[in-house]
C-alpha cells in the first residue's frame, strides 16, 4: 500500500465566512502603511532572500486576532482528528505539537509579488496554516515541492501542513489583482519562550560543556552539494577513488 505525501497537506473550503475575510482584509488597508517585507533563506540556493508581498501583524485582544485565534486552534483540531483517521502516526505526541501560532500575520501580494521557494521550519514549529482571503486575482498560486504539487485555493479556504525541511512551498508571481491571504507558524511552546531558548542556544551549548566539564562532541561535516555538483564535480573526482577502493579501476 503506497503513501502520498500530499495527503498531509489538509484543506478545507469556506472556512472563513464571506465578512470574516472582508474583515481581515479590511484591516489591513486601514493599516497598510505599517506594512513590513520578509526575507528567509530560498531553498534551492539557501541565500537568505527577500520576498516581494507585504505584512502586517495582528494585535492581540483586537476583534480580528480572537477570529484567527478562533479559527486557528479549530483548524488544528481537526487536522489532528484528519491525521489520526489516517492510522499512521504517532498522535499523542502530535497533539502536543501544534500549540501557539508565532504571531497572525496579513500578507498582501499586488502584481509581481510572490514568495520564493522556502521552508517554514525551525526549532521547535511543526506546523504552518494560512487562509485564503480572496479569489480575484490571477497568478499568484501556492505551490509545493518547487512546483510540483499545485492546491488552488478559495477565498475563505484554510489550509494546514507540516513544517519541516521537506515541505519547500512558494507562491508564484501574482499577475493581475491583490491576493489577500493570512499566515502563522505553529508551535510546541511559546513564541516568546522559544526566541528566548533559540537565540541563546549556542550560548547554553557552550554553557553546558564549559559547566560539566565535558568536551562537546564532534559534529559530523556535512557537505553542501549543488546540482551541479553532484552531477559533474562529484562523479568526475569522487566516483572513480570509490571504485578504485572497490578494486573495480586501475
Amino acid at each position: 500500500m503506497s503513501f502520498d505525501i500530499t495527503e498531509l497537506i489538509y484543506r478545507v473550503p469556506n472556512f472563513l465566512s464571506d465578512n470574516e475575510c472582508d474583515s481581515l482584509i479590511s484591516e489591513y488597508e486601514e493599516r497598510s502603511s505599517e506594512f513590513s517585507l520578509e526575507q528567509c533563506p530560498d531553498a534551492n540556493t539557501g541565500i537568505d532572500t527577500q520576498s516581494s508581498f507585504q505584512m502586517i501583524s495582528l494585535l492581540e485582544g483586537t476583534k480580528n486576532y480572537d477570529l484567527l485565534f478562533r479559527k486557528t486552534e479549530q483548524a488544528i483540531n481537526e487536522y489532528m482528528d484528519y491525521l489520526e483517521s489516517k492510522g499512521s502516526f504517532h498522535m499523542p505526541l502530535m497533539r502536543r505539537s501544534l500549540n501557539y501560532s508565532h504571531m497572525y500575520r496579513l500578507l498582501k501580494y499586488g502584481p509581481g509579488n510572490k514568495i520564493h521557494p522556502h521552508t517554514d521550519h525551525d526549532p521547535l514549529i511543526y506546523g504552518s496554516v494560512t487562509f485564503n482571503l480572496n479569489d480575484n486575482y490571477t497568478g499568484g498560486e501556492f505551490k509545493f515541492f518547487n512546483g510540483k504539487h499545485t492546491v488552488k485555493l478559495k477565498r475563505g479556504d484554510m489550509m494546514i501542513w507540516p513544517a519541516d525541511y521537506y515541505w519547500v512551498h512558494e507562491v508564484t508571481p501574482v499577475e493581475t489583482g491583490y491576493r489577500y491571504s493570512t499566515n502563522s507558524f505553529l508551535l510546541s511552546v511559546s513564541p516568546e519562550f522559544k526566541n528566548d531558548l533559540i537565540g541563546n542556544l549556542d550560548v547554553l551549548e557552550s554553557n553546558y560543556y564549559r559547566k560539566n566539564n565535558k568536551i562537546p562532541p564532534v559534529k559530523y561535516d556535512i557537505t553542501q552539494f549543488t546540482q551541479k555538483n553532484m552531477t559533474r564535480d562529484y562523479w568526475k573526482e569522487k566516483a572513480p577513488k570509490w571504485l578504485q577502493s572497490l578494486g573495480m579501476t586501475k
